[in-house]
């Protein structure tokens, strides 16, 4: 079997020989608060890596006749990729792409034998210089075409695809690359998924080096754009979608009207997670109420900082620093009230199915991460600590792709009952909140979300107020 874990070193190269610089695939920071909450593999990597592999038996120049490929669901840099399910018969493969999760990608390939002196190349000998992503709104990708120059750097392609180098006209690889490039950078691009791609190959022509799109279909309930592409020697269709744009939580400034000014003034806060999403949004409105903040990150070191800076400037109180839940260690003093918001991303497992690995990861920050973060704060807070503990209506719902989230959240939830029970010392609030509007719920298909603000405020009325029943 097949098999690779894709680094963001590796992702990085991809984007310098494809000139697919999304911040999707290589940002670390920025991919976070996308859509799938961690930097993904390109499509197009990981369709050419398998292919490399799928082909690794072959000697004699190919030529590509049909390319299909649908890219189902996001690999993530951190997650092992196996290629499954091969099925090959005279001049076409057929193969899967899978994580520990569930499938990925299914790719089909039929191919030709061809003579090393068929092959004409009208190329760009260059690596394709890097730009910034555009940002195109529905209205603009509707209509959108256009072409991209066709660049190739035989000697950087050759070092991380060998094989297909060898064995495959460079036009065909040059055009390939080009297609990621359109979608992450050109079409839709920032804000771009990659979905399906459907290609047909022929002898090239003289023509300039040059790939050709023009959008003829956009749907808007699903944001999603057919575009027709076509270069010497191939013509096809691509679909992308295009994700939704980053959720930005609304401002100290608005979200101190909701709040009185000293109700949360006795309050010594650590909020841990908060330099996004539900922890922001906690973190400003204790701000608001008077209380003395302080917002933990593990990445977000720029974002924590800018919520801190907005809190202070309009008069609040409040400070950031960096912790690992996983391994942490000073996480300072004097903390009255914590506020425990850090998650993973929060991914869907297989239908009816159930991965020990994804649970193991979504109860190393529920269950160790908690506990792990309660024992420091005890080692340097000694007397009462009250803790607020988020958990999820899916334990509720049980949605049946989400067993280990839903099967984690229940372990976090006994967790705090044994922790109130042998620990006189902690008072835990445990609430099972509905989906909001954050980075951690965004989706292709509009759903109804609660408003995180609205949703905070009354929890953490019931807290202040000592209010410990189900909520």
């Amino acid at each position: 079997m097949t098999q690779k874990q894709f680094s963001l070193t590796d992702q990085r190269q991809f984007a310098r020989i494809s000139g697919d610089y999304n911040p999707a695939h290589i940002d670390p920071v920025k991919a976070r608060r996308l859509i799938f909450g961690r930097p993904v593999v390109h499509g197009i990597h990981a369709l050419l890596w398998s292919l490399e592999n799928a082909l690794t038996n072959k000697t004699s120049p190919l030529q590509l006749v049909t390319l299909k490929a649908s890219f189902k669901r996001p690999m993530g840099i951190d997650e092992q990729v196996i290629i499954l399910k091969k099925k090959e018969s005279t001049g076409k493969i057929e193969w899967q792409l899978a994580t520990e999760v569930a499938t990925s990608a299914h790719v089909i390939v039929s191919y030709l034998s061809r003579s090393e002196a068929n092959e004409d190349n009208f190329l760009i000998d260059a690596l394709a210089p890097e730009t910034d992503c555009k940002v195109l709104d529905a209205e603009q990708i509707a209509r959108a075409q256009g072409h991209l120059d066709l660049y190739f750097d035989r000697n950087e392609v050759k070092q991380q695809f060998p094989n297909l180098t060898t064995l495959l006209p460079q036009n065909q690889l040059a055009q390939l690359l080009a297609l990621t490039r359109l979608v992450g950078m050109e079409c839709p691009g920032l804000h771009s998924i990659f979905s399906d791609l459907n290609i047909n190959f022929s002898a090239p022509i003289q023509a300039p080096a040059q790939l050709h799109f023009k959008v003829t279909r956009y749907e808007p309930r699903l944001s999603l754009a057919q575009i027709d592409v076509s270069a010497p020697g191939m013509e096809g269709n691509l679909k992308a979608f295009l994700r939704p744009t980053q959720q930005v939580q609304e401002s100290y400034s608005v979200l101190s009207h909701r709040v009185q000014a000293l109700e949360f003034s006795q309050q010594k806060a650590l909020v841990v997670g908060g330099s996004r999403g539900l922890g922001e949004v906690t973190a400003k409105l204790l701000a608001a109420g008077g209380a003395e903040t302080t917002i933990t990150f593990y990445q977000g070191a720029e974002e924590a900082q800018a919520i801190v800076d907005e809190i202070t400037h309009a008069g609040g109180i409040a400070k950031c620093a960096q912790l690992n839940i996983l391994d942490p260690k000073d996480v300072g003093e004097g903390f009255t009230h914590v506020y425990y918001f850090p998650t993973p991303y929060i991914h869907a497992g297989a239908h009816r199915s159930f991965s020990y690995q994804l649970f193991n990861k979504f109860c190393d920050y529920y269950v160790g991460g908690f506990i792990n973060t309660i024992r420091k704060l005890q080692e340097s807070n000694p007397g009462p600590l009250k803790c607020f503990y988020p958990s999820s209506v899916a334990i509720d719902e049980l949605p049946p792709n989400m067993g280990e989230y839903s099967a984690a959240k229940i372990a976090g939830e006994a967790l705090c009952s044994w922790l109130e029970k042998t620990d006189p010392a902690l008072s835990i609030f445990q609430v099972r909140l509905p989906r909001t509007q954050t980075d951690q719920t965004a989706s292709l298909l509009p759903a109804d979300k609660d408003n995180p603000a609205d949703l905070m405020m009354k929890h953490l009325r019931q807290f202040e107020q000592g209010n410990y029943g189900p909520a």
